[in-house]
C-alpha cells in the first residue's frame, strides 16, 4: 500500500518545492559569505532542512484526516507556546517572538500558521449550514484571531498579517456572502484611524516610507533603497552567484532573511526572478489541483488554506522588497533563512502532498 501511494506523490509539486529550497540555500550562502557574524549560516540552514524533511515525511505518511482529528489539540498547543513567548520569549530585532529550547530556538508563530490552516479546515467540514451565519463567522474569527492577537502583542505585525489571507480563504470556502466580506472590509477601513493611533512610531515610519521613500533615506528608507538598487543592478541575467555587490559588500540589510529575494534578483537577474516566480506558480497550481481532486471536503479545504497562506506570505514579501509594502519582517517562504519558517512551510506543502496521494484511497 505504501509503495503504491509513493507512485501517487506529485512529482511537479515536490520538484518545484525542492528547487526553491535549493535556490534559497544558495542565496543564503551567498548573502552570508562575507557578513560579520553570519559565516556558516547556510550550514545551519541545511541542518534545519534535514529536520524539515523528516517532519514533512511524517506529515505525508500520517493520513491528513488523522491530523485534522488532532487539529484542536495542536492549535491549543500553538496558542500555549504563543502565550509562553510573551513571558519567556527572547527578543530579536525588536520582537519577542522566540523561545529558547537549549540548543535551538523556535518561533511558535510559524507553527500557528500550520495549525490554523488545519483547524479551520476541520471546522469547515463540520459546518452543517450552506452558508456561514453570524455565529460561524465569529467562531472562525476566534480561531484565526487568537494567534493574531498574541503575535501582535510580541509585537510582530508582519507575521500577524499573514493570517489575513488564511481567514479570508476560510470565509470564501465557507460560503460567506460577498456583502459580508465587503462589510468586514468597510469596518476595517473605518477602524484604520484607531489602529494608526495605536501603532508604534517606528511602525508608522515604515508605512509612511512606502509613500515617500526619500523621507528617511538613512533610516527606514535605507533597506528599500538598497533593495531596489540590488534588484535593478541584476539586469537580465544577473551578476552571477556569489558576485552581487549589494550583498557581498553588506549594503543590503537582512539580506539572508527578509530581503533574500533582492539577492536572487541581483545575482540571477530578471530571468532568475522569473524562474523563482514560475516555481512558486507551480507550487500553487499543484495545490489547486490537489484541492480539486481531493476525495472529501476536508482535503479541499486543507489544500486551499495552505495555498492561501504561502501565496499571501510570498506576495507580502515581494511587495516589501519592491517598496510597495512596508518593511514588516516577513520572510520569503522556502527561500529565506530561518528554521521555524522552513519547517512549517514544508509541513504545509506536505499536507497538500498528503491529500493528493490519497485522492483514490479510502
Amino acid at each position: 500500500m505504501q509503495l503504491r501511494r509513493l507512485d501517487r506523490l506529485d512529482p511537479a509539486l515536490l520538484g518545484a518545492t525542492l528547487a526553491l529550497v535549493a535556490l534559497g540555500t544558495l542565496a543564503v550562502a551567498s548573502a552570508t559569505l562575507e557578513g560579520p557574524g553570519t559565516e556558516g549560516l547556510w550550514r545551519t540552514q541545511l541542518l534545519w532542512l534535514t529536520v524539515s524533511l523528516v517532519g514533512a515525511t511524517l506529515v505525508v505518511v500520517v493520513d491528513y484526516r488523522v491530523w485534522a482529528g488532532t487539529a484542536l489539540f495542536l492549535h491549543g498547543g500553538a496558542i500555549v507556546l504563543l502565550v509562553a513567548v510573551l513571558f519567556f520569549g527572547r527578543e530579536v530585532g525588536g520582537n519577542r517572538s522566540w523561545l529558547d529550547l537549549g540548543a535551538m530556538r523556535i518561533q511558535p508563530s510559524e507553527m500557528a500558521k500550520w495549525t490554523t490552516c488545519l483547524v479551520l479546515a476541520f471546522y469547515l467540514t463540520r459546518r452543517v449550514r450552506e452558508s456561514l451565519g453570524l455565529r460561524q463567522l465569529l467562531e472562525i474569527g476566534a480561531i484565526a484571531g487568537a494567534p493574531v492577537v498574541l503575535i501582535a502583542m510580541q509585537p510582530d505585525m508582519g507575521t500577524a498579517l499573514i493570517f489575513v489571507p488564511i481567514f479570508l480563504a476560510a470565509l470564501l470556502m465557507g460560503g460567506v456572502r460577498w456583502k459580508v466580506i465587503v462589510g468586514v472590509l468597510l469596518i476595517g477601513v473605518l477602524l484604520a484611524p484607531v489602529l494608526w493611533m495605536n501603532l508604534e512610531d517606528y511602525q508608522k515610519e515604515r508605512i509612511l516610507t512606502v509613500f515617500d521613500p526619500g523621507r528617511d533615506p538613512a533610516g527606514y528608507g535605507y533597506q528599500v533603497r538598497q533593495s531596489k538598487i540590488a534588484i535593478g543592478s541584476g539586469g537580465l541575467a544577473g551578476k552571477g552567484l556569489f558576485q552581487g555587490t549589494q550583498s557581498q559588500l553588506n549594503f543590503l540589510p537582512a539580506q539572508h532573511t527578509d530581503f533574500v529575494f533582492s539577492v536572487i534578483a541581483e545575482e540571477l537577474g530578471f530571468l532568475g526572478v522569473l524562474g523563482v516566480l514560475g516555481l512558486f506558480y507551480c507550487v500553487f497550481y499543484r495545490g489547486f489541483a490537489a484541492a480539486l481532486s481531493a476525495q472529501d471536503r476536508l482535503g479541499t479545504y486543507v489544500c486551499m488554506l495552505v495555498v492561501a497562506w504561502i501565496a499571501g506570505q510570498m506576495a507580502v514579501n515581494v511587495g516589501m522588497v519592491l517598496g510597495r509594502l512596508p518593511t514588516i519582517g516577513v520572510p520569503l517562504p522556502l527561500l529565506s533563512y530561518g528554521g521555524s519558517s522552513l519547517v512549517s512551510t514544508l509541513a504545509g506543502i506536505a499536507l497538500i502532498v498528503n491529500v493528493g496521494s490519497r485522492r483514490f484511497v479510502n
